[in-house]
């Protein structure tokens, strides 16, 4: 399992402990002051909204720290998907320094190409040697969803494949969880009635 996946699996495993003690906690002070023969039922009713809201305001900041820390994950992985590999001919500063610059150029050009325009693009550029130019059109395609393309140049590098497995593993298990507290924020709603 990568680094980005343990830390989600962690992530997650905290927010669902989190959630699961919350609601645990709010059911336990719900019990309370229903099991409360010395109050009325005016004031139970007051102490039950106020158990309630204290316990909405809680599973809001659980999922604000779940959010924080999946957003940080995520876009950590994103960068890693989108570094520049640079060709093992490339070392000193000014060489880098150009290989970047030739990079942003091929990004510009390739931008918003068509599909097939794009794929024929990548293929000439391994055909030429043009790691700048073949990068640029793979992260365009990644961007936007081409993953045929993209498809292509994760087959000749398979550095990339295994962080494009990484990041997507990431992504699908953060959309799972977010499905998964949204079902856990449904079942909290008016829990105890």
């Amino acid at each position: 399992m990568s680094e980005a996946n343990e830390a989600m699996t962690t992530i997650e495993q905290e927010t669902t402990r989190g959630v699961g003690a919350n609601r645990q906690e709010l059911t336990e002070t719900l019990s309370e002051i229903q099991a409360n023969e010395d109050l009325s039922d005016s004031a139970k009713s007051r102490l039950i909204e106020e158990a309630r809201t204290k316990a909405s305001e809680r599973h809001t900041q659980i999922l604000s720290e779940y959010e924080a820390a999946t957003k940080e994950v995520l876009e950590s992985n994103e960068k890693r998907l989108f570094r520049l590999s640079y060709p093992e001919s490339v070392t000193a500063p000014a060489e880098i320094q150009r290989f970047k610059e030739s990079y942003r150029d091929a990004a510009f050009k390739v931008l918003d190409l068509a599909e097939d325009s794009l794929s024929r693009v990548m293929t000439r550029a391994v055909r030429v040697g043009d790691t700048a130019l073949e990068q640029a059109a793979a992260h365009e395609a990644i961007e936007r969803g081409l993953f045929s393309v993209a498809n292509e140049y994760r087959e000749r590098h398979p550095d990339a494949t295994e962080v494009w497995r990484t990041y997507e593993q990431t992504r699908l298990s953060e959309e799972a969880h977010g499905a998964s507290l949204t079902r856990a924020l449904l079942s909290t709603a008016k829990p105890g009635t």
